[in-house]
């Protein structure tokens, strides 16, 4: 039994047309399993961390347990706050992927705070924090050695916008202070 198929040129045509299509889906689907999302992430505990904002820098050191500015001792709660929001530093994706002069402008990026965190002399991690997003939960980051630039979950702007005294220990209430004094005993007179 011979069976001799011919298929036409408009079949051949359109068999080709259907491969081409069929590849293109498959590239197109398995670029799209890649996130925009990205995760910068370091090995380490930061012992100092830089921050820069409009001209004044503030630097943060740990020694031991406790974290200082300029001799005078923090509170290590807020201090280890700040540091939760960039351990690891969490992005939505690319807004631009260009660091021109208009989109460092357009997304605060001109006038940004820089934050860098070292670990005994070694480079962590060092990021540029532009202006919040208008939704207000997200902010615009640059990450040093990249150009693109990042909208990253968390209020970083904000989170960074800080003055010195709110890094300081809370001092106790009068009450508890007034408590934890001990009551002076050799006013008291005796009774005989």
């Amino acid at each position: 039994m011979n069976v001799d198929f011919k298929i036409s040129k408009r079949t051949k045509i359109l068999a080709c047309v259907a491969a081409a299509l069929a590849v293109i889906c498959v590239v197109q689907f398995l670029l799209g399993l890649k996130s925009p999302q990205k995760t910068f992430k370091f090995k380490g505990e930061p012992d100092f961390i830089s921050i820069e904002n409009s001209g004044n820098k503030i630097v943060l050191q740990k020694n031991g347990d406790t974290w200082f500015c300029g001799g005078e001792a923090l509170d290590s709660n807020k201090v280890a706050a700040l540091q939760k929001s960039f351990t690891p530093l969490k992005t939505l994706g690319v807004t631009s992927k260009s660091a021109s002069e208009a989109s460092l402008e357009r997304y605060g990026l001109d006038k940004a705070i820089v934050v860098q965190a070292k670990e005994k002399d070694k480079n962590l991690i060092s990021f540029s924090i532009g202006k919040d997003s208008s939704s207000g939960s997200q902010s615009y980051i640059q990450v040093e050695g990249k150009k693109e630039i990042f909208l990253a979950s968390g209020r970083l702007r904000s989170t960074w916008e800080f003055d010195l005294e709110s890094l300081k220990p809370t001092p106790p209430k009068e009450e508890e202070a007034a408590e934890s004094k001990p009551e002076d005993k050799s006013s008291e007179q005796k009774e005989i």
